[in-house]
């Protein structure tokens, strides 16, 4: 086993498995980083009603499109407290008025598109088929995990 380290952050679920399910390609946040490079998406164990009805929302608005994925995910299927995707972080946008209006429906539904906040950008993105298990913090952490024995999927 070859462990690495690299960096990750947390997010409360349904909005980390959005990410590999392929309707989010930008993690909004309220602040910036100068961190760009290979980033692990972790879903915090929090839940709460608001985030199952979240999901049931966006699963009912946009099932037509997860249909046509394997990322069509269950709320009692979704992972909590588990590593779901492995993206790039390319870029941290401030938001403007103007970058908000270029973004697509999905991506103003699944974050918090507000001018002043910071936009994430998130390429390369793959869903790790097997999640794994790992403890979340706030912000930007460092996550010890074996990548190398893991099944990456590309999202389209």
């Amino acid at each position: 086993m070859t462990t690495q380290i690299i960096k990750a952050i947390s997010l409360h679920q349904p909005w980390a498995s959005l990410i590999p399910m392929g309707l989010k390609k930008h993690e909004t946040r309220s602040w910036s980083t100068s961190y760009r490079g290979s980033l692990l998406i972790c879903a915090a164990k929090k839940t709460s009603i608001h985030q199952k009805l979240t999901h049931s929302y966006f699963l009912s608005k946009y099932q037509q499109i997860l249909a046509h994925t394997d990322n069509y995910i269950k709320w009692d299927d979704l992972p909590f407290g588990y590593a779901v995707a492995l993206v790039d972080l390319t870029a941290c946008i401030s938001m403007t008025q103007a970058f908000i209006d270029q973004q697509p429906q999905t991506e103003l539904e699944t974050g918090d598109w507000r001018v002043g906040r910071f936009a994430w950008k998130l390429d390369n993105i793959k869903r790790i088929i097997q999640p794994i298990p790992i403890t979340g913090k706030q912000g930007l952490f460092n996550a010890q995990i074996d990548l190398h024995s893991q099944h990456l999927e590309a999202v389209a």
